[in-house]
């Protein structure tokens, strides 16, 4: 359609969107969703998914939303998934189960459980020897010990974090490269798809499914360049469209100018006369070009005058409402009611506090009552604010002095211990009046 008509493909695009129409797909190339495909969506991460189901991770996203499948982290919570907060950290429980440590934190509070608190362990001889040859997440699950204990205590002995050793390729392995599709060599060689690719790409071995190594440009496709569009090039030599752009412009070569209709003098002596939008309607062009050739000849919009009627809907509707209506833009709604004096509508979306829901302020978080009573956080905590009511039962409890003395007399985990804090609490405490 670029050469048939002599338009840019974006203007193609453009077109074709705002008439409604769907992309053209051309037989046999695009591969349908089956039930049981669908079935997978949203039980794991799109791209473990992806990898499963051969699709791009793109595709799979798009899918699933097209679906209204929601994502494998907002997944519904299981009765085994609700025996775990409270048993660990909410970070390595966020872990063990891929979801986010803020989730962990809103189910556990929301099923009415206390936060962990690490009761300190005696590290055994046979447990240091373990720290370092594996993983810190691997060591924690082996032990049954946090994360950060784990980490603290390779930090304390001075052992480095766990590298991964890969295996070295072998000759017979590097003979397989670019046999067979890197897929199947890294099924057969127990290796990942990215470290063929790699290993490939570095030798500068040309594979069966290469997407890596560039193909050499020919005399004749070179010919093509600035004579054709980079489209119609791309297609013809199966190359991407980026990839005839760049090659063009290393050549210093312009873009081919696409052949646009000419402006009639009969067209051009109505730009003016109505709206860009209806001129563009009637003359089957786009409005920004409408638009940009009515700047050119200094011709000023026209701009329809106000009907009694129309201004007596000021002030009835929000102003972005009225103007879809009124086929009118924003600017121009808002401008003529304050020219008028009229104030504006009340926003619907607004509702007005209740007696029962001022009665709930202070009474629990901010974050807590918002999500109860269905407003954002920050309406909950200005209105509070605006009141001057205090928390009655606050989360945090301020550090008083006979708590501080018992920093420099006694342990973390003792100090959790008298004051009812937890040890994490403690530790940020501590290493905070070290650094001021």
């Amino acid at each position: 359609m670029v050469q048939q008509f002599g338009r840019s493909l974006q203007a193609i695009v453009t077109k074709r969107s705002q008439l409604g129409i769907p992309r053209f797909i051309e037989a046999g190339k695009p591969r349908s969703w089956t039930a049981e495909e669908d079935a997978v969506l949203g039980t794991e991460s799109d791209n473990i998914i992806a990898k499963r189901l051969k699709r791009t991770t793109v595709s799979v996203t798009k899918r699933r939303q097209a679906l209204e499948i929601p994502h494998f982290r907002n997944r519904p919570w299981t009765a085994r998934e609700d025996k775990l907060p409270g048993t660990s950290t909410d970070r390595q429980i966020a872990q063990e189960i891929h979801r986010s440590t803020r989730q962990i934190k809103e189910r556990r509070r929301k099923l009415g459980i206390l936060p962990f608190i690490y009761t300190p362990r005696h590290w055994t001889a046979a447990e240091e020897s373990l720290v370092g040859k594996r993983s810190d997440y691997v060591v924690a699950k082996r032990l049954s010990r946090t994360l950060s204990s784990v980490i603290a205590k390779r930090e304390a002995l001075g052992i480095p974090v766990f590298q991964r050793r890969f295996r070295k390729w072998t000759k017979e392995e590097l003979e397989q490269l670019g046999k067979r599709s890197d897929a199947e060599v890294a099924a057969a060689l127990r290796r990942s798809l990215d470290a063929v690719r790699q290993q490939r790409r570095l030798r500068k071995i040309s594979g069966v499914d290469d997407l890596l190594v560039p193909k050499v440009w020919t005399p004749a496709e070179e010919k093509l360049l600035g004579k054709l569009s980079d489209e119609e090039v791309a297609k013809r030599t199966g190359r991407k469209v980026s990839a005839v752009r760049n090659r063009r412009q290393r050549k210093g070569l312009p873009p081919t100018e696409f052949v646009r209709r000419p402006w009639t003098k009969a067209e051009e002596k109505l730009l003016g006369t109505d709206t860009d939008e209806e001129i563009a309607r009637r003359l089957g062009r786009d409005r920004g070009t409408v638009g940009d050739r009515r700047r050119q000849l200094e011709i000023p919009p026209k701009v329809p005058d106000w009907t009694d009627e129309e201004s007596k809907l000021l002030g009835t509707i929000p102003d972005r409402q009225l103007a879809e209506q009124l086929g009118r833009t924003l600017f121009s709604v808002q401008n003529r009611r304050l020219k008028l004096g009229i104030p504006p509508a009340p926003n619907p979306k607004y509702r007005n506090w209740t007696a029962a829901e001022l009665g709930l302020l202070g009474t629990m978080p901010d974050s807590d009552l918002a999500k109860r009573i269905g407003r954002p956080y920050a309406a909950v905590r200005d209105k509070r604010n605006q009141l001057g009511t205090p928390y009655e039962h606050p989360r945090y409890f301020w550090w008083k002095h006979h708590e501080l003395e018992l920093l420099a007399k006694f342990a973390d985990h003792e100090v959790a211990k008298m004051t009812g804090r937890s040890i994490t609490s403690v530790r940020q405490k501590r290493l905070k009046l070290a650094t001021t």
